[in-house]
C-alpha cells in the first residue's frame, strides 16, 4: 500500500493486559502481527478482528489523503 507524508499518523491501541494505550505509526502496524505494550510489555495482537479493521481503515484513509495531497502539489 503506498503511503505519503500522511503516513505519520499515530494509532492508539489498548493493551488487554494493563488497559493502557500504546501509540504506533500506522506504517509500522500494517507490517506486523503483534507489538509490545509500551507500559507492561505484553504483546498486543494486531490480527484481532477489531484491530485488523482499525489498522486497515486508517491505512486506507492515509493513502487517500496522500493521493489528494499529491494532486494538490502537482
Amino acid at each position: 500500500m503506498p503511503f505519503s507524508t500522511s503516513d505519520l499518523t499515530l494509532l492508539r491501541l489498548r493493551c488487554d493486559s494493563c488497559r493502557q494505550y500504546t501509540e504506533k505509526l500506522v506504517t509500522l502496524l500494517v507490517r506486523k502481527d503483534t507489538i509490545p505494550c509500551s507500559f507492561c510489555g505484553t504483546q498486543i495482537n494486531l490480527k484481532t478482528p477489531h484491530n485488523t479493521v482499525l489498522i486497515k481503515q486508517t491505512a486506507e484513509a492515509c493513502a487517500k489523503i496522500g493521493e489528494a495531497l499529491a494532486q494538490v502539489v502537482s
